[in-house]
């Protein structure tokens, strides 16, 4: 005879049924707390017998006005309407059961404390937002970011642009960057994320950040928290005067940037915009994204012309007028919105 001594509690029908009904009681209350829903999450997700007994519960509340009707039209020797004395005790408790179930399942599907926000720049605006967290975002110019904080994460999507990230830090609420298909976690630094068409750059101005490759199209709700104890083949870490660039089909390149570097590459926080001996083609693709107009350049000889100067953000006037006192430019108006560069003759 087996005298073992293991004793394995099971939850019987009877048992979760009682547990349902109490559930459903406090749900009629309304007066559920914080922390009761987030128990009765647990309790919901832990069996899903659960989630059966507690909508078969709220089925019963339902049912019951059915049932009464049925009572009521019975017609057996001029029986007593049992449903004029009955309503007044079962119709309220029916209709709250009705209205709390739906959104006790409304807010099943929906993660707890969640708050999300879009924030959008135009053509040659800027934008900061401090966050209650008191992380900080800076939006450069024409950009788009959707943000999604709960007590779990902290999860932002640039949908396109530029954006300078200062992250508060709280190790036990990841805050991630998702751009095309990529994920950059960080936990206390300041890093700046910049999606083009075709490449993604991340430059890391303090901190640390780590950056994992993810499917495109990943919903916000779908992304969880990076496990920083595994390291995985596509993973790259990018510390503190270092930038990564990431181009379509090529394993991501990472370099290391002087200060002074990054102080130019940031100085559209201040509203300017500072070059150092670069090509004319990239200062003309920069100070095209502040502007309406479209500067272009007419002759490929003039793109490699190296180029110094601090300029306002958004004045293309001067721009042009440097260039054409410097190179021998001549500037051309095409239509309302476009700008022709070519050699003067």
């Amino acid at each position: 005879m087996n005298t073992s001594n293991k004793v394995i509690p099971l939850h019987t029908i009877n048992t979760i049924d009682d547990q349902a009904s109490i559930w459903l009681v406090r749900l009629d209350d309304g007066n559920l707390s914080a922390q009761s829903k987030k128990e009765l999450k647990t309790w919901m997700l832990a069996d899903e017998r659960h989630q059966i007994a507690l909508k078969a519960m709220a089925d019963i509340w339902h049912d019951m006005d059915e049932i009464l009707v049925m009572v009521n039209d019975e017609e057996s020797s001029k029986n007593v309407s049992l449903w004029p004395m009955l309503t007044p005790i079962f119709k309220p408790a029916m209709l709250a059961a009705s209205i709390s179930f739906l959104a006790l399942f409304i807010w099943l599907v929906m993660p707890l404390n969640v708050e999300r926000n879009s924030y959008v720049t135009s053509i040659g605006q800027q934008l900061d937002a401090t966050f209650d967290d008191g992380s900080i975002i800076h939006l450069n110019t024409n950009s788009h970011i959707e943000t999604e904080f709960s007590d779990e994460k902290r999860i932002i999507k640039l949908i396109k642009g530029e954006a300078l990230f200062e992250v508060a830090h709280d190790p036990n609420r990841p805050f991630i960057v998702y751009a095309g298909d990529r994920l950059v976690q960080a936990i206390g630094t300041k890093f700046v994320v910049h999606l083009k068409t075709g490449n993604i750059q991340v430059t890391v101005t303090d901190g640390k950040v780590k950056m994992s490759k993810v499917a495109p199209n990943t919903k916000l709700a779908d992304i969880k928290a990076l496990d920083n104890t595994t390291i995985q083949i596509d993973d790259v870490y990018i510390t503190k005067g270092e930038k990564v660039l990431i181009s379509s089909n090529q394993a991501p390149q990472l370099t290391h940037v002087k200060a002074e570097s990054i102080k130019r590459e940031l100085s559209w926080l201040n509203g300017k915009l500072i070059f150092d001996n670069e090509e004319l083609f990239d200062v003309i693709e920069e100070v095209n994204r502040y502007i309406e107009l479209d500067i272009v350049l007419k002759d490929p000889s003039l793109h490699k012309i190296r180029i110094s100067g601090r300029f306002d953000v958004g004045d293309s006037e001067a721009l042009i007028e440097a260039l054409e006192l410097s190179f021998n430019l001549k500037s051309q108006r095409l239509g309302s919105n476009k700008i022709l560069l070519t050699k003067s003759s």
